[in-house]
């Protein structure tokens, strides 16, 4: 089954713009942070493979290991980080940005990420119920994503 992800989030932090800045220096050991990142494979200087542990229920028999590959870019100067998907690796295709804008004394982290994860098996009886679950796993690891990138500068 194909499964679409839609998913826009933020956070404040309590740290000046330059200094959230740097999270895009190292822009390899902050997406390191993303929950349930299994592996982080470089296929050149600006790719990279990501192979995620298993997301979903195994009760419900929805279970699935998101692989993907992804060019990123850094625009320094406006404090973004995105990427775009690269074809024919794995059985997602995302693209997505991450966003440092000033907020008075602090600034806020803007997540934006979409994509199609294919062949996600699913039970005929949970395909109505199936995308919006998933959608909600996937938002809650961007969640703790944020939270953590923000804990790790404060």
């Amino acid at each position: 089954m194909k499964v679409n992800i839609s998913i826009a989030r933020s956070v404040e932090m309590p740290v000046c713009f330059e200094r959230a800045r740097s999270l895009l220096d190292d822009y390899e050991s902050t997406i390191r942070r993303f929950p349930k990142l299994r592996k982080l494979t470089p296929l050149d200087r600006q790719s990279y493979l990501w192979e995620m542990a298993p997301i979903g229920s195994k009760a419900a028999g929805i279970s699935h290991e998101v692989r993907y590959a992804a060019r990123f870019e850094v625009d320094a100067d406006a404090g973004e980080l995105s990427w775009s998907p690269l074809p024919r690796h794995g059985n997602a295709v995302i693209e997505g940005r991450m966003r440092i804008q000033p907020r008075g004394a602090g600034s806020r982290l803007s997540f934006d990420v979409r994509g199609e994860l294919h062949d996600v098996p699913v039970p005929l009886m949970y395909r109505l119920v199936a995308p919006p679950f998933i959608q909600g796993k996937f938002t809650r690891l961007v969640d703790v994503f944020l939270e953590q990138t923000r804990d790790a500068l404060a």
